[in-house]
């Protein structure tokens, strides 16, 4: 190769090797397992609606014992009464969103974003009459999240339980 002058002599082989390093860093990095099974791509979720009520003795039904803990402190320690409605399962892909319609009226949008190491990254809208109530953005690592929402005289809370 003829080069014009001793400027394109040192460029052009700098460039060539500023633009081929980074496609050979990304190709390294799916090499390595650890890195290539850090991204989290699809994701299984349950979703329960709990009515909630002020009046009752305070007791948690047997189905709900997993929540007892979070159901015991405030905000949810108000609640006198629990009763499990109904719970429904998602299966989720990156960038897909799933919808899904409870007993409740309220229809519950989830997707997933990404995440690693355990931790997921996730989106969900909730809605009734096809009005959004909730849209928020959360991360979920072996943890349980607690959305309450108002209906007439009672409370409905969407407790979501995720693992990748």
């Amino acid at each position: 190769m003829t080069y014009r002058s001793k400027t394109s002599r040192f460029l052009a082989p700098s460039l060539a090797a500023c633009l081929a390093l980074p496609a050979f860093a990304a190709g390294w990095a799916l090499l390595d397992p650890a890195v290539a099974e850090a991204s989290v791509t699809t994701a299984q979720c349950r979703i329960y609606a709990v009515e909630a009520r002020a009046e009752g003795d305070g007791s948690i039904p047997a189905e709900l014992s997993f929540l007892a803990d979070h159901l015991k402190v405030a905000p949810f320690s108000a609640y006198k009464s629990f009763r499990l409605i109904q719970f429904l399962d998602y299966k989720l892909e990156v960038g897909t969103v799933v919808d899904k319609k409870f007993k409740s009226g309220h229809n519950v949008r989830l997707e997933l974003r990404g995440g690693d190491n355990g931790k997921l990254e996730l989106h969900t809208q909730l809605m009734r009459n096809k009005k959004s109530l909730v849209s928020v953005d959360f991360s979920l690592q072996k943890q349980v999240m607690l959305i309450p929402v108002s209906r007439g005289d009672q409370t409905v809370i969407f407790a979501y339980q995720c693992k990748s």
